[in-house]
């Protein structure tokens, strides 16, 4: 599963490079959301991992992978930014099954008709309020003349437009496979969330929730793994809300990796500098599966592995220093020894 966002970086100064007056919806002072400063598009991979749990039991958790950053520039679009971010990733999934999950920002049809060119993507996105949705056409009955191409039209107001009203959490969502123009002409499956207040979500799912079972049914989460039958439909919304992990990513770096504290002012360093944090934390993350010192963190978060890192790597330094200075001290033997000792408890080499 990849997820496409954006995010906003304040910047105080006014001699960086690309600096622009931005909207930020992440700052809860609705009177005061303008900012100065940079928009950085950016991909999240949430990568399959299976985990043997107490009992033998085989899970599968999903592991958000950050990918990279992109600056947006005035005379490129975002969408256009994100293309070029799938782009460069799409040769090496080209055998894997591929979920794009993205806002009601990307759900346009230029990233859409892209995504849906490769034959091993399906996309699940929110969509706006007011995207227009047809029924599928009736079946022809042999009159002269070209079929309709599209049925009735629907809307996400009228709760008779939608089957089979389903509990999700504190919501109700309703099912229809409909046409729109983001889409062409493929059929797609519709959800409709409704709240107390009234108030409606509309989402898009290109693939069925047959087609996405298999994605969720060893899942960690139960309840991604013990859906009942009369949720099966549900399966893309479930799906959906592993979006929020590259809403994680982004508060992490930002929070506790610095990566909005950058003073560099040019284009091309910005990048690279965002881009060299963002590989230290996606290896971070990686590190407990792939080396079994680092097997406990599995299951933590990625601040954590790294103030082990960092445990590590002083011990290294404190004992090549010690070393160091027994080359030359009166009794290096026994300091040599010494440090062999405490690097074989220490499970370094002595």
């Amino acid at each position: 599963m990849i997820a496409i966002d954006d995010t906003t970086i304040a910047k105080f100064g006014k001699k960086i490079a690309n600096v622009q007056y931005l909207y930020d919806h992440s700052i809860h002072d609705s009177q005061n959301r303008m900012v100065n400063g940079h928009c950085f598009v950016s991909l999240t991979m949430s990568v399959p991992v299976i985990e043997v749990r107490t009992g033998h039991q085989q899970q599968i958790r999903y592991v958000p992978i950050s990918i990279g950053y992109a600056m947006w520039t005035p005379g490129k679009t975002k969408l256009e930014i994100a293309t070029e971010l799938l782009a460069e990733i799409m040769p090496m999934l080209k055998d894997k099954q591929v979920i794009l999950c993205f806002d009601s920002w990307y759900a346009k049809k230029k990233l859409i008709d892209w995504a849906l060119s490769h034959s091993n993507v399906n996309i699940i996105c929110n969509a706006r309020h007011d995207t227009v949705m047809w029924d599928l056409p009736e079946p022809t009955s042999g009159k002269r003349g070209r079929p309709k191409k599209y049925g009735e039209k629907l809307s996400i107001d009228s709760i008779n437009d939608f089957h089979g009203e389903v509990k999700f959490g504190k919501y109700k969502v309703t099912h229809r496979i409909v046409k729109t123009n983001l889409f062409g002409n493929r059929s797609v499956h519709a959800y409709v969330t409704s709240n107390s207040k009234g108030s409606h979500r509309l989402f898009f799912c290109t693939a069925s929730a047959a087609e996405l079972h298999m994605s969720c049914a060893w899942h960690e989460n139960s309840e991604l793994r013990n859906c009942p039958a009369e949720e099966a439909l549900l399966y893309p919304l479930k799906l959906y809300k592993l979006r929020w992990s590259i809403e994680t990513n982004y508060y992490e770096q930002k929070i506790f990796w610095s990566i909005d504290k950058y003073m560099v002012r040019k284009h091309i360093g910005i990048e690279r500098l965002l881009n060299m944090i963002n590989i230290a934390h996606s290896i971070t993350k990686t590190l407990p599966y792939i080396d079994n010192l680092f097997y406990e963190y599995r299951n933590m978060s990625a601040q954590e592995c790294r103030y082990k890192l960092r445990e590590l790597i002083n011990k290294e330094i404190f004992f090549d220093s010690l070393a160091d200075c027994a080359q030359t001290a009166k009794n290096s033997a026994i300091i040599m020894e010494f440090l062999k000792a405490m690097g074989w408890n220490e499970g370094h080499a002595a």
